[in-house]
């Protein structure tokens, strides 16, 4: 079999924020609880594949460009916080940040497990290269969610607030 052309690629994550409230961080933690998770990376969203076969139905080109967003919180009250509070957000946020960015590379891996899995396919028809692409996401999502697992989603690598930098009321 023929060389498979490949463009397979995970771009680099785009960065957005989600709008969090409250004037302390007891309460911006409040907020952001109530989310399934702090930070959210996803490469499932805006993806552009396509495949090209031969007469016989062998794949000769396949084109899966992946283009990942990672989405952070942003604390309305961070402007009129104390110094230590924002100290305290800051270093939430870069650990947050940190860890979606961990998400991507373990993305990044999986997108090269998958170019050397075509390249070592004897044959590969449309559906063996469906067949692929679905392993490849199942085998992904099993590593990232195993990632959030051992990880507590960022709060055993530091993804937390020190409340205790709130003023008394």
């Amino acid at each position: 079999m023929p060389d498979i052309k490949m463009n397979i690629s995970a771009g680099t994550p785009k960065v957005s924020t989600y709008k969090v409230a409250g004037k302390t961080l007891a309460e911006a933690k409040d907020a952001m609880d109530r989310r399934e998770e702090w930070g959210l990376y996803d490469a499932t969203q805006g993806q552009k594949s396509g495949a090209q076969t031969d007469a016989e139905g062998n794949v000769t080109s396949v084109t899966l460009t992946l283009a990942p967003s990672i989405e952070m919180p942003s604390w309305s009250g961070y402007s009129s916080a104390t110094k230590e509070q924002k100290a305290s957000w800051d270093a939430m946020y870069a650990k947050l940040l940190a860890h979606e960015n961990k998400h991507h590379e373990i993305q990044k891996a999986a997108v090269e497990d998958l170019k050397k899995a075509i390249k070592s396919a004897k044959t590969l028809d449309a559906n063996g290269l469906r067949d692929l692409i679905a392993k490849s996401q199942a085998d992904t999502q099993k590593k990232q969610d195993a990632y959030d697992s051992s990880s507590g989603h960022g709060a055993k690598e530091g993804v937390t607030l020190d409340l205790s930098v709130d003023p008394s009321e």
